[in-house]
Order: structure tokens, then sequence, then C-alpha cells
């Protein structure tokens, strides 16, 4: 028979187990309420002892929580407190308990109490003190309910400043860091042209390396300022035809699938004007092609698929990549997510491609979904709806 007990105190916990165990009952000791709940609803004990001084949720609240679980409802809740001023008894019994036994406890009666309440004995409250006694227990749950509502209000105003920090912040950095990198870019170009004078293998093979992770930055700095872009402003929008802006994008990208060893293909079905973000388009298809290629290894394909219809636009963005698990298919559309967080992690990016792609799509009230299977690979689905 499973006797469960919620009480914080380590001693209490060992003594307790150590006398009921000898008895033949099997004991579950959780520390909190939440945690007792949470063990309580999976589990059917035979009786519960709770603490009625446990920190955060108390005894109180924790015991009118196990009592509305419908397979607990005819389970005895006994109270244990070391609190025997006037009033405690009647507050538990008020609360849902059963009865009520006191601190310090006494290893020759426990077993006898347990042996009762299982028995089928119960405390009931005094029918003169029943209204009252509930009365203030409610008083009691509202005013702590009121409290934490203030807490939870004072915590999430402090959030909204840190994130208009957070933001200010990244705006700053990423206009600062693009001025010297766009000296930098520029005289790349004029070295990579040999404008400044000619260049040897080995120098040659330098800039070349310098211009890559150059250029890689760019793209992280300006992902950046369109992801507080896009974030603080609605969308701009005007004629845009997203076959000839998808056909763009991937004669854009076929470099890299082949520096990458990848194969990127199109199956671009010709669609009408369509009323959208031309910038923002492109920059969420980008963003998933890039993804596909990126998480693709040697010899993979990347098919990209565009389909027309009256009410809607579909692009699906299918590879033969890693795949992703279950359990991050919804955490990589957060902006700075990485599912290897690690600084060893074998591809590169700060986790904005994805975010930017997901909120574009949003903001023009379509989708971005994902279909993924580890080690098989990935298909992104983004659905704009026509206006």
């Amino acid at each position: 028979m499973t006797i469960l007990y919620i009480e914080d105190n380590r001693d209490n916990q060992l003594l307790v187990r150590r006398i009921l165990e000898s008895r033949g009952y099997a004991l579950q000791i959780c520390e909190d309420g939440p945690s007792g709940i949470a063990l309580a609803r999976e589990s059917q004990p035979a009786l519960i002892l709770v603490d009625i001084n446990i920190a955060g949720m108390d005894g109180y609240e924790t015991t009118t929580r196990l009592r509305s679980l419908p397979h607990l409802q005819s389970t005895p809740i006994i109270a244990i407190t070391a609190d025997v001023r006037p009033g405690t008894r009647e507050r538990a019994l008020a609360a849902g308990c059963d009865g009520f036994i006191t601190k310090p406890i006494d290893p020759r009666l426990l077993p006898e109490q347990i042996a009762e309440f299982l028995g089928g004995k119960r405390e009931l409250l005094p029918t003169s003190l029943e209204t009252t006694m509930l009365r203030e227990y409610n008083a009691r749950l509202v005013e702590r309910l009121e409290r934490q509502v203030r807490e939870l209000s004072a915590r999430n105003a402090e959030l909204q400043d840190l994130d208009r920090l957070k933001n200010t912040f990244l705006a700053t950095l990423s206009h600062e860091l693009r001025t010297p990198l766009t000296a930098i870019l520029g005289y790349l170009e004029l070295f990579e042209r040999r404008t400044l004078g000619s260049l040897n293998d080995v120098q040659g093979q330098a800039i070349n390396v310098i211009a890559r992770n150059a250029r890689t930055l760019s793209r992280i700095l300006n992902n950046l300022l369109y992801l507080q872009e896009v974030r603080s402003t609605e969308i701009r929008r005007a004629p845009v035809i997203i076959h000839e802006v998808l056909q763009e994008v991937i004669e854009d990208m076929q470099p890299l699938a082949r520096a990458a060893n990848v194969t990127l293909s199109a199956s671009l079905q010709p669609t009408a004007v369509y009323m959208g973000d031309p910038i923002g388009i492109s920059q969420a298809l980008r963003a998933l092609i890039d993804n596909a290629i990126k998480f693709t290894p040697p010899s993979g394909r990347v098919d990209v698929t565009l389909i027309d219809e009256p009410s809607r636009v579909l692009v699906r963005v299918e590879d033969t990549g890693i795949g992703i698990p279950a359990e991050a298919q919804e955490k990589i559309f957060l902006p700075f997510y990485q599912i290897d967080d690690t600084l060893a992690r074998p591809y590169s990016g700060a986790g904005l491609g994805l975010a930017i792609a997901r909120h574009v799509v949003e903001a023009h009230g379509g989708q971005l979904t994902v279909r993924s299977v580890v080690q098989a690979g990935s298909t992104f689905t983004v659905v704009l709806p026509r206006e």
C-alpha cells in the first residue's frame, strides 16, 4: 500500500519513512506542492500526508488542488503540522483535509493513526464553523493570488524593459559594426579585382579567405538589423512576382550549394502578382534555402517547389539533411536558438534566419511549418495567402 508524503524537512522525511516502511507501507516523498500534485496525478496513493507549512504553495493550497483531482476524491488527505494555533485544524479541514496530525510525530501513534484513516476515519468541520472558515480560506487564496499577480506584473515590466534595452543594444551594435565592415568589404573587392595591384597566389588565397569570412559577418549583421526592423514595423506591401524573386534567390545560392557539394534544384510554377514585401519575402526564402544547404551533407539534395493557387502561394524547401529532433522543431524558429549551442558546433550561424523567415511569413498572414525526421531530412512549407 502506497502513501504519498509531501514534506520539505529531510529529518521528518527520514523519520516517517522508517516508521511506515517498517510497517509494510511503500512511501513516496515529494518536497513541495507542485511535485506532489504531479506525482499524485500519475499514481493512486492510498493516503496522502501533507505538511501545512511547506514553502511556496503551502499545504492548504496543495490539499485543495489534490482534492480537485477526480481519482483522489475519496483518498484520505491528512495534514501534518507543528502549528497548533487556534483555527489551524479548522483551516486544514476547510481546505479539504480529512484529518490533522500534530508535530512532533509520535512514532508509536503514527501507524495507528494511519490505519484509522485508511479504515475510514474522517474528521469533519463543525457546521457552525464551515461557512466562516470557508470564507476566510477563500479570502486567503484571493489575497495570495493578488500578490502573485502583482509580482508577475512587476517582473513582466522588468522583462519588457530588458527586451527594449536588448533590442536597442543589438541595433546600435549592428550599425556600429556595419560602418567599418563596409570599408573592409570595399577594399577587399578592390583587391579581388586587382585594382590596387597584382597579387601572388598566396596573397590571393589569403584575400579570398578574408573576403569569405567578412561577407559571412556582413550577412549576420544584416540579419540582426533586418530582424530588429521587421519586429518593430509593419510590412510594406507592393506587387511581387514570387517566382522571379525565388529564381533570383536560387541563382544566388547555387555557388554555395556547389561549394557544399549539394544539388540545388527547383520546380517553379509561374505566379500571378502577389501583394507583399519583396525584400522580406526574398529574405525569408533565402534563409530557408541557406538553412537547407547548410544542414545537408555532401552529395545530398535540396529541392525547391513553388505552386501558385487562386487563394495562396506555396513554397516547399525539401532537403536530405541531418533532420531536426521532434522536441526542437518549434524552438528552431526562436531568435538565436541553436540545437547544438556549443562553441565547437560544426555549423556556423547566429540562429536568426529561421526566426526572420517565420516572422516575415506570419506578417503576411501566412504560415511556416516544418516536418522532419532525424537523419532523413526536413521539409519547410511556406503558405502565403492572397488578400
